[in-house]
């Protein structure tokens, strides 16, 4: 019962960003839609959340993801100047880029240590860890999906 009502909560959360988003047919959008959409149902089912649980967390792990994205962006970004300037920049702006890429390590590392401590508050350390196994097992998951479907696409 309690795992029903997990999925329904889960389910309306999907629903209603799956409508906000209706009016945006970007195709990239839709994807990453598809992706969230996927990746919530993937971790609903591994961890086995109470309704009370759901409740707390879903909202901690959106805004964990939110800020995760924000820093992958900015390394991508960090990554495409590097890549631009390739043979271009000064010794004083390589090693202006180099300390950039290091902290925004650190700062993913942070990021880590505080979504830690905050999940610790809403789950018990299993479903922690349970949480941490399920994203790497999605990853490899959208990994081989990918594969398989550029294989598809190579032999039709």
């Amino acid at each position: 019962m309690k795992q029903i009502f997990a999925i329904l909560i889960v389910g309306l959360l999907i629903l209603s960003q799956s409508s906000a988003n209706a009016q945006n047919n970007n195709n990239e959008q839709d994807r990453w839609e598809r992706y969230r959409t996927e990746k919530v149902s993937f971790l609903t089912t591994k961890l086995d959340l109470t309704p009370e649980e759901a409740q707390k967390f879903w909202p901690v792990y959106n805004q964990m993801e939110k800020e995760r994205s924000e820093t992958q962006r900015k390394k991508h970004d960090l990554e495409a100047q590097v890549r631009d300037a390739e043979g271009n920049l000064s010794n004083k702006e390589m090693i202006k880029l180099t300390r950039e890429h290091v902290q925004l390590g650190i700062d993913e590392a942070n990021l880590a240590e505080k979504y830690n401590e905050e999940y610790l508050k809403i789950l018990p350390p299993v479903k922690v860890i349970k949480l941490y196994n399920a994203e790497n097992e999605f990853r490899i998951h959208m990994f081989r999906k990918f594969r398989d479907r550029n294989r598809n696409d190579n032999e039709s």
